[in-house]
């Protein structure tokens, strides 16, 4: 090397070395005129905030600031305060700026504030998604919009920085750092900050303070440290007053305890609750759920994927966050994919039945991913019907908001009329309007429905041998339907005497969960039990008692005559993913919970038995538990499927090849055999195992795609499979060929993990009664086809996706919907 080059060198070395070392100067000022540059007559603001990624300082009363030299100093970013609109608001530092300036524009604070979180779209093509959000934006006008992470790799991260922007939105659009953002570069998150700007930072709306932080490890290496983000945290919190309310957003949950502790090194950590911390925002398990945390009354919200299905089968949503003048927050659930659905629920096609009041029910069913409906109304016209003359004597009527998809109403027949047609309205708040009319007859009261049924189980038996001693012929009548104010999703119904019980969930701020017991024969109200947090999937019954275990694993048995809690107890689960596994239960032992929590619990006296001891860990599982003789079959998805001695809990075996680890069905015993179906690769199998050891017996290709929380109806000659696309199908047993094949519709919105591409999935398992298989679908429609043929014999629209299994009777059938409807549908 000449001497020449040695000199450049060195040059070049300490222009580096005094750029990053560099103290960084600039100003805020106030942008009269909106242009951008700062005029002569354009005065400074002083206390605005400014930060390098480590320090935060504010402007003198000039407006001006000089921040601490940082070598990893990428940019200099202003927080902007409430009363700021800023159109630039970070700048990356670079050796020819020698001056950073904010221009700043003024604007009115709010006292209440709105925002949408979306989280985990990993994802780099358009779908329809995309334009629910910016149509649902449109209409509503949030503040602003975050991605709390996993933009998902370098293709992600560009198709992101295109289309999901302030710019194609409309809003403000902020992002997290996630685990799978972090990519090969000079430093992990080198990509996305070319993409998005700074990974950490802060701002101020209304009459809050919200700060994005980044996932603290990923796919390859952050070039920050613990040590640095703890130093510009607390940074932070020493610039802006204690008691400001502040919400976090991150790719991950702090911790699932009460004290939201940040911690700096082994010595030194931050308690966020000191700093009036609100809430905590997260993706990352691809999962929603909402939870208080203990005393300190600090929300987490977790939100799964808009643009697919999650993990442990949450909906495809986006999160709507409210927050007041106080700075407390409500949030709200938009399912994506839905569009503009409206059904009439009630009077069922051509005819309805009075209650117990003498009263005709209404209800409709509609949804927009779009837009909310504000209002929905209605009008009764008589046996003439709707007419030129009719429609200037209509006098409408408003109907009752029950669930965010269920609105309902009573009226009261007229004697002798023998007809009416209803007309209802549904008002969207982007001034669209949806429409529907009925015409139906008076078919007297309802009546001649169950008493002494027995379905306890899922499948009515702890086995899940969904085969019903009871076949129906012909078609079914609304014999009655009731909304429990909530939604409803795997929380299939289950009976007792003349009882019918289900549960709602509750994602959005985790108040409206609820137990709940109807008269089976009427539909009338015995009583409700909120619960401290949402029942997603099977609740059982032993001995005159229901049992269910909640998202954040407790568990509640309460007296079905009485609606009284027998017993209570906390499994200690305190941990995500959100406890979803269904229970079962047998010889008074109900075997609930997941992982190091999976317990046997007297049914009785609510004394544990044995708690699992022998694994732990895994993804959000939905399948319910199977008792298969002396062992009992959980799961974890992601993990495995475990076979547990049924009266010491020890682990008798355990199966984690590919297809059984990421399996999301039911398990069938029968024939002392476990009937598996699963997912491996693109081919859908059947696995008949030994129960006893976990082995193969035999494996049947199915070529069903089955990543769906559905269990198989094996006969004496046949495998009926129903999978997340495109349906149900036959499979002989001794010839694994496949009889038929029925194609249920594309689902409504998407459940099983990582759909989004107009899959046509069945979510519950299929009943066997007589010759029949009776199911519901993730497109709205309940089902009936001719076991033999695979023809349909009836169907019914619900306008609702459809994620419990039905319970079948004598006389008929009960099923829920997502809606948070109860059917009770009667053979005619």
């Amino acid at each position: 090397m000449n001497k020449l080059s040695c000199y450049i060198c060195f040059i070049l070395i300490n222009i580096i070395f005094f750029t990053a070392n560099a103290q960084t100067q600039g100003s805020v000022y106030h942008d009269d005129n909106g242009n951008g540059k700062k005029d002569k007559k354009e005065k400074g603001i002083e206390g605005a905030i400014i930060s390098n990624g480590l320090h935060v300082v504010k402007t003198n009363k000039k407006g001006e600031f000089l921040l601490p030299a940082w070598e990893k100093a990428r940019f200099v970013t202003l927080y902007p305060t409430a009363n700021q609109s800023v159109k630039t608001r970070y700048i990356r530092i670079e050796e020819h700026i020698h001056n950073y300036d904010f221009a700043v524009e003024k604007k009115e604070i709010k006292e209440e504030v709105s925002f949408i979180q979306i989280s985990d779209t990993e994802t780099y093509e358009y779908k329809e998604w995309l334009n629910d959000l910016k149509r649902y934006s449109e209409n509503t006008k949030p503040d602003f919009i975050v991605h709390t992470g996993d933009i998902c790799y370098e293709s992600g991260m560009e198709w992101h920085a295109k289309e999901v922007t302030t710019q194609t939105i409309g809003v403000p659009v902020y992002y997290c750092l996630g685990n799978h953002d972090l990519v090969k570069g000079a430093y992990g998150e080198e990509f996305f900050e070319n993409s998005f700007g700074p990974a950490w930072y802060a701002f101020e709306e209304g009459n809050a303070l919200y700060v994005i932080t980044p996932m603290m490890g990923g796919d390859f290496a952050p070039g920050f440290t613990r040590e640095e983000i703890g130093e510009w945290l607390q940074n932070l919190l020493d610039t802006y007053p204690e008691k400001l309310p502040k919400y976090f957003f991150n790719h991950d949950l702090l911790t699932n305890s009460e004290n939201f502790d940040f911690k700096i090194d082994e010595n030194n950590s931050i308690r966020l609750n000191d700093y009036n911390l609100k809430a905590w925002l997260f993706g990352h398990w691809h999962i929603n759920m909402t939870k208080t945390h203990g005393l300190s009354d600090i929300k987490s919200y977790s939100t799964a994927t808009a643009a697919k299905g999650g993990i442990d089968h949450s909906p495809s949503s986006f999160r709507v966050i409210n927050v007041d003048k106080k700075g407390n927050s409500s949030s709200n659930l938009k399912w994506t994919f839905t569009n503009n659905i409206i059904q009439i629920v009630s009077p069922h096609r051509d005819k309805a039945f009075k209650n117990g009041e003498g009263n005709i029910d209404i209800s409709i069913n509609v949804y927009s991913s779009q837009a909310d409906v504000d209002s929905v109304t209605y009008n009764i016209f008589d046996e003439k019907g709707l007419n030129w003359s009719s429609a200037r004597e209509k006098k409408t009527r408003l109907m009752a908001k029950n669930s965010d998809w269920n609105w309902s109403a009573q009226f009261s027949p007229e004697p002798g009329s023998k007809s009416y047609t209803v007309a209802v309205e549904a008002h969207l708040n982007n001034g669209e309007v949806l429409y529907r009319k009925s015409t139906f007859s008076i078919g007297g009261t309802t009546s001649n429905g169950e008493t002494g049924a027995s379905w306890y189980n899922l499948g009515g038996n702890p086995e899940h041998d969904a085969v019903s001693p009871y076949s129906h012929s012909g078609g079914y009548e609304l014999a009655w339907v009731k909304n429990i104010k909530g939604n409803i999703y795997m929380s299939s119904p289950v009976l007792y005497k003349d009882n019918v019980l289900t549960a709602s969930f509750d994602d959005n701020n985790a108040t409206d969960n609820y137990i709940v017991c109807y008269n089976a024969s009427t539909g009338k109200k015995r009583w409700s039990y909120q619960t401290k947090n949402s029942i997603k999937n099977q609740m059982v019954i032993s001995e005159g008692i229901i049992i269910a275990t909640d998202v954040q694993g407790f568990v509640y048995a309460l007296d079905i005559e009485t609606g009284k809690i027998v017993w209570e107890k906390d499994l200690n689960y305190n941990r995500l993913p959100a406890l979803i596994s269904g229970a079962v239960a047998n010889d008074n032992v109900v075997y609930t919970g997941f992982g190091n929590t999976l317990s046997a619990i007297d049914t009785r006296t609510g004394k544990t038995l044995w708690i699992n001891q022998e694994w732990n860990g895994g993804q959000g599982s939905t399948p319910t538990m199977t008792i298969a003789g002396n062992i009992l079959i959980t799961s974890s998805n992601w993990g495995a499927l475990y076979g547990h001695e049924i009266k010491t809990g020890k682990l008798a075996w355990k199966r984690g090849d590919s297809g059984l680890r990421f399996r999301n069905g039911n398990v069938l015993y029968k024939e002392n055999t476990l009937w598996v179906a699963e997912n491996d690769g693109n081919d859908g199998t059947v696995h008949l195992l030994d129960p006893e050891t976990g082995k193969t017996i035999k494996t049947i290709n199915t070529y069903m795609n089955n990543k769906s929380t559905t269990t198989p109806v094996v006969t004496d000659t046949n495998i009926f499979v129903a999978g997340s696309d495109p349906g149900i199908a036959s499979i002989d047993r001794k010839t694994g060929k496949k009889i038929w094949e029925y194609e249920v519709l594309p689902a409504i919105f998407y459940t099983p993990q990582y759909f989004s591409d107009q899959q046509r999935s069945i979510e519950s398992t299929p009943i066997l009664a007589g010759d029949e298989l009776i199911f519901g679908a993730m497109d709205g429609w309940v089902y009936k086809l001719n076991a033999s043929t695979g023809a349909l014999t009836w169907k019914k629209y619900l306008g609702a996706p459809v994620l419990t299994t039905a319970a079948v009777t004598k006389n008929g059938f009960y099923i829920c919907d997502f809606a948070g409807n109860i059917y009770y549908f009667r053979n005619k």
